[in-house]
Parts: structure tokens; sequence; C-alpha cells
């Protein structure tokens, strides 16, 4: 989707029978004074103070808000979605399908309890990355030449993570040691192992 020049641009290509509905749930997103509308990721976006609270979206099944901080809004009838559960942390969906009535003081029920959190600055945590065991062979490189190991803790820990899923991850022995004579090289110079993709 090519991203539309304003918000009035995204409902004018939207087809036409979701267009009613965005209409409506845009008059409510409206009625919030302190937020900013503006096109980000294709979509119509509302952010307080530079940061995002919610989004207007259709697909062909069907059109909704999406919350930045969803999952921290009571939602004791279960409306909003997860859209990608055991991706998705935080963000969650209100939905509304073909020829379903917008209903407005649960659009804005939510909107006014996500423009507070935001306010309040509170939002979800990612979980923590799960920890990943350094492969054998890495260990007894660097425990047998201390200068690689040394180099080695002076990577961040998400550099040390790439190192031990890329040596860790290889299912024959020749791949592993081929995998580890290129990390040392890497390592001994303070290089990640995708430094060299990175901008």
């Amino acid at each position: 989707m090519k991203k539309p020049a304003s918000v009035a641009a995204y409902l004018a290509e939207a087809p036409d029978h979701w267009r009613p509905q965005l209409i409506k749930i845009r008059e409510i997103m409206l009625s919030f004074d302190d937020l900013e509308e503006a096109i980000k990721w294709a979509f119509p976006v509302y952010s307080l103070g530079k940061k995002n609270v919610a989004g207007l979206f259709h697909t062909k099944q069907y059109v909704g808000v999406w919350f930045m901080q969803g999952a921290l809004l009571p939602d004791p009838n279960e409306r909003l979605v997860n859209a990608s559960p055991g991706k998705t942390v935080s963000q969650r969906q209100l939905r509304f399908g073909p020829g379903e009535a917008v209903d407005e003081e649960l659009v804005r029920t939510f909107m006014a309890q996500a423009v507070e959190n935001q306010a309040m600055g509170l939002k979800m945590k990612p979980a923590p990355a799960p920890e990943v065991p350094m492969p054998a062979e890495l260990r007894e490189a660097l425990a047998s030449q201390p200068a690689l190991a040394a180099a080695y803790e002076k990577l961040t820990p998400g550099r040390q993570r790439d190192y031990c899923e890329y040596i860790g991850s290889a299912k024959r022995a020749a791949t592993r040691a081929s995998r580890l004579e290129k990390s040392l090289g890497l390592i001994a110079e303070g290089k990640g192992l995708n430094d060299q993709y990175r901008k």
C-alpha cells in the first residue's frame, strides 16, 4: 500500500463499503483535542506528545482501531484482539466487520483510557530475550585465548547472543567449526556478526 498524502486521501482511497465506518471512527479520534493526527506507515495515526496512541485502519475483512499499548486497556468484554499472538506484546485492535455499526461509546472509552495511559507514561515492558547458551566450541576458544575473551566481553549482549546463536544453531560439526573460525576473526576485531549489514 502506498502512503497517502493525507488522512483525507486515505479515506478517499478506502473501499466504499468501509468509508462510513472509517469516517465515524475518525470523528471520534478528532474529538480528543490533545491528539495529533498524521499519516504513518500509510495509516492515520493519533499521537500524544510524539508518542503514538492509536491508529485507524481497514483490511478486506474489517475496519478498526489499533492501540499501541492496548494490552494495558481494561477489556472486560474481550473486544480487543491481539493480531499476532506470540509476536505482538502490547498492541491490540478493536475491529468492526461489514455492516457493523461503530460502537461510539466503546471507541471513546478505549481512546480515553489509552490517552490517559500515555499521559501517565504507562507502557508494556518487552519480555527479556531468551538466554542463549554459549556453544562449547566458543567457550573453549575464549578460555584458551585471553585477548579474544576480552574482545568478546566488550561486545554488546546482543552481539554476543548473535555469535552464540550463529555457532550453536549449526547441526553438523564441520559447519560449527567453520562458523567458529569466521566468528573468531570478527570478535578479535571487536565487530558483531551482522555489523557489515548495519548502516
